[in-house]
C-alpha cells in the first residue's frame, strides 16, 4: 500500500503545507511583511511556529505515557477522520474563495497591533521589539488550537522527533512564503483545491491509524 511507505516525516511536512498555505496565519505574516521589516516579521512569526511546533510535540510524545497507545490512536484517527471529512465537504459545498475571509479576519487582527503600537509611538519609528513582539503573539494566538496543530499532537504520538523536523520545515517554507509574496501566491491559489488535498490526506492519515489497531 502506497501510503504504507509514507513516512511520520512526509506526514508532518505534507499535513503542515496544505493546513497552513492560505489559512489566517498566513496572511497576518504576509500583511506584517509587507508593513514592517520582512526579516524582522519572518523571525518574530517563524518563532511562535517553533513555539508551538514544540508545544505540540511535547504532547504527543506525553499522551502515550498517560494513555494507552491503543487509545492514542483511535483519538488520532477520530480527528483525522473529522478533518478530512470536514475539509471534503467545504470543497464539495464551496461556492466562494474562502481567502477572503480569511484575508480579512487577518487585517482585523494586524489593524488592532498596529493601532496599539501607533499609539505607543509614531508609526514610522516603531522599535524593532515591538514589531518583533507583535508578530510572535500574533502568530502564536492565530495558531493555538488550530488544524496543524492538533494534528502535529496527533503525528507526534509516534515518532515525535522526525515529526518535529518535518513539521519545522513546513513552517519554515510557508512562513518565508508568506513574508516574501504571501499575498500575490495566495491570490493564485485556489483555497477550494487546497481543501480537496488537505481532506484526502488526512482521511489517509487516519486510514493508517486504522491500520495500526488492527
Amino acid at each position: 500500500m502506497l501510503f504504507s511507505e509514507l513516512s511520520p516525516f512526509a506526514s508532518s511536512f505534507s499535513s503542515i503545507i496544505v493546513s497552513e498555505i492560505g489559512d489566517k496565519t498566513f496572511f497576518i505574516t504576509a500583511i506584517l511583511g509587507m508593513t514592517y521589516s520582512m526579516s524582522l516579521v519572518f523571525l518574530g512569526s517563524y518563532t511562535a511556529m517553533v513555539l508551538m511546533t514544540l508545544l505540540s510535540c511535547f504532547f504527543g510524545f506525553l499522551l502515550p505515557q498517560i494513555l494507552n497507545p491503543t487509545y492514542t490512536h483511535a483519538l488520532a484517527c477520530i480527528m483525522f477522520f473529522y478533518f478530512g471529512q470536514k475539509l471534503l465537504r467545504e470543497f464539495m459545498s464551496q461556492d466562494h474563495n474562502e481567502n477572503d475571509d480569511e484575508e480579512q479576519e487577518a487585517v482585523l487582527e494586524v489593524n488592532k497591533v498596529k493601532s496599539k503600537l501607533s499609539k505607543q509611538s509614531d508609526s514610522k519609528n516603531v522599535s524593532n521589539l515591538e514589531v518583533l513582539r507583535a508578530a510572535i503573539a500574533l502568530t502564536f494566538l492565530a495558531e493555538w488550537g488550530d488544524r496543524s496543530q492538533i494534528t502535529t499532537i496527533a503525528l507526534a504520538t509516534e515518532e515525535t522527533f522526525v515529526v518535529l523536523v518535518g513539521a519545522l520545515l513546513g513552517h519554515f517554507i510557508c512562513t518565508s512564503t508568506a513574508v516574501l509574496g504571501g499575498k500575490m501566491i495566495s491570490s493564485k491559489i485556489s483555497e477550494k483545491y487546497i481543501h480537496l488535498c488537505g481532506g484526502i490526506l488526512f482521511v489517509l492519515f487516519g486510514l493508517h491509524n486504522i491500520k495500526m489497531l488492527l
